[in-house]
């Protein structure tokens, strides 16, 4: 058992967190020595009903499904099913299209490296009509740029990887993983499809639109993409089932006396597969590979539209934590396992004693980092580096720095330098950012923008053709998603730029994953090369478009 004062500072700490977000509930638990030390709920998990959570109390797990999948797929790999470096295509009866240049690998799918874009799947009521998952992968498994070339979360990827357990197997995916995996690792109340008696243990999901202040929106029992539901994240279970899960991933593959995986496929799935830049961090097969705290930390975050979790351990320590909880409320908010994991651990935070002191090269890190879609600024800020204002970046030499506040604490963050010794990137987690150059386009103000402008692009809900109709310098027309013709206000179309406001209604099954109807965009385009290209935003997120003129 965990010791008192580190239960009391533990329990403190939770209900802090989730007092200052008003989060309805959470399950904890903690795994050390190859057991489970300490379990413990917080709050409600059904808020209406004043029922409280605890350890047994069923979540949907989200994306923490991924691991659970992925050990069954290294189970047909010990089979002789596959090797990691086949070629996906290879064994697929639907492929992956628009491949650009070499065909992703498996092993390009479990570290989304596969060249194919984040996209969530649709949800349905429980009395619509999924899809197949065959007929999803037909319809979502698209490269966007080579294999290889960059981290891209991809929850189309682990579509693809519960079919290739079914080609493989001659069994549904959910049927071969729960046999060979959850099964004989004693995990009972976990499930991929929502039976009666988990339903009884279920945790009411919420969502919110935006801060504490906002009221709690319970979201009712859905499916998730395709029939059996995607593999990406399926999964229902409790933080006593997860914590048998990673009892097995910290010892070698076995769970009391049965084995799981054998010793050398759990030390490939834990080893790292694809650094960030030139980081100790990025990818290992499914699990995110952090050096947290100086540790090796291998860890899964999840979200869906009504719940947020996470569960992380110390493969070196033998020290896991699972945190399951029930709101999702538009910030990103992730339990924050990993500060659990240093709490039990018994260590804090690391800090050097040049904390607040400006870096000696810190104009050759300072600015701003990312692309057109996504930026990321460093500074300093009263004597500290800060990355967004809310990070402080702490020295360990010239290239590594450990972060500090309520983002990527304890993570190590590393930097690259050119030859003037000016840093073109820094890397955390899985995420490389380059320094950000403003693209600065010879934009030809001549260009007459009357016409007819299609192009398409891609979004977190698919590909969608875009056709922008300019009917003079304040008029246009635009079709949204399902072909629908918006007339766009503000608008704007002269001297080379078009930009314009529209508004359309997000398809139902899209629109489930938040909590609005509408979406409005913001359009920013400019004449190059005879082409319109630039922007879409919606809210704080950018998709790069391209049109061209058809009329």
């Amino acid at each position: 058992m965990l010791d008192k004062h580190v239960v009391e500072d533990l329990e403190r700490f939770v209900e802090a967190e989730l007092a200052c977000r008003k989060h309805p509930g959470s399950s904890i638990s903690v795994i050390q020595g190859g057991e489970v030390v300490w379990a413990k709920g917080f709050g409600y998990s059904d808020v209406d009903e004043k029922q409280r959570a605890e350890p047994r109390t069923v979540y949907r797990c989200a994306s923490v499904t991924k691991p659970v999948v992925t050990v069954g797929l290294l189970h047909l790999m010990e089979k002789g099913k596959f090797d990691l470096d086949d070629e996906a295509n290879s064994h697929l009866d639907v492929k992956i299209r628009d491949v650009q240049g070499e065909e992703p690998t498996i092993r390009d799918l479990l570290t989304h490296r596969s060249g194919m874009p984040t996209r969530v799947p649709p949800i349905y009521l429980m009395d619509e009509e999924p899809l197949t998952m065959r007929g999803y992968i037909g319809s979502a498994a698209r490269g966007v740029r080579p294999r290889g070339d960059r981290w891209a979360y991809c929850n189309t990827a682990y579509m693809i990887a519960g079919y290739l357990i079914e080609l493989f197997s001659g069994k549904m995916y959910d049927r071969y993983v729960t046999e060979n995996v959850l099964e004989p690792l004693e995990m009972g109340s976990s499930v991929f499809t929502l039976t009666p008696e988990v339903r009884g243990s279920l945790a009411q999901g919420y969502k919110r639109a935006g801060g504490p202040d906002k009221p709690l929106i319970p979201v009712e029992p859905y499916v998730l993409g395709t029939m059996p539901e995607d593999p990406a994240g399926s999964l229902y279970s409790t933080v006593l089932d997860l914590a048998n899960f990673l009892v097995m991933n910290m010892g070698g593959g076995s769970f009391k006396g049965r084995r799981i995986l054998k010793e050398e496929t759990l030390r490939e799935m834990h080893r790292l597969q694809a650094p960030s830049g030139n980081s100790r961090s990025g990818m290992a097969l499914t699990w995110f590979y952090s050096i947290h705290d100086g540790r090796v930390m291998l860890n899964h975050t999840g979200g869906l539209p009504d719940y947020t979790n996470n569960v992380c351990f110390y493969p070196g320590e033998g020290v896991g934590v699972c945190w399951l909880s029930n709101l999702q409320d538009g910030s990103g908010w992730r339990p924050p396992s990993p500060t659990v994991l240093r709490m039990v651990a018994g260590e804090k935070p690391s800090v050097g004693p040049s904390l607040q002191r400006v870096p000696c090269n810190w104009d050759k890190i300072c600015g701003v980092y990312g692309d057109e879609t996504r930026q990321t600024v460093l500074a300093v800020r009263n004597g500290y580096l800060t990355m967004d204002d809310a990070v402080l970046l702490d020295g360990i030499d010239d290239a590594r720095y450990v972060a500090h506040g309520p983002s990527y604490d304890g993570y190590e963050v590393t930097f690259e330098y050119g030859t003037d010794g000016r840093a073109v990137c820094f890397s955390v987690g899985t995420t490389t950012l380059l320094r950000y150059t403003p693209e600065a386009p010879e934009v030809d103000r001549e260009m007459e923008l009357k016409g007819v402008w299609r192009g398409e692009y891609y979004d977190s809900s698919g590909f969608h053709e875009f056709e922008l109709v300019v009917e003079d310098e304040a008029t246009a027309t635009v079709k949204g998603p399902r072909g629908e013709s918006v007339t766009p206000g503000e608008f704007e179309a002269k001297n080379g730029g078009v930009i314009g406001v529209y508004r359309y209604r997000i398809p139902e099954e899209y629109a489930r994953w938040g909590t609005k109807e509408h979406a409005d965009v913001n359009v920013e385009l400019y004449a190059v090369g005879g082409r319109l290209v630039g922007t879409l935003g919606v809210g704080g997120s950018r998709t790069v478009v391209e049109l061209e003129r058809v009329g």
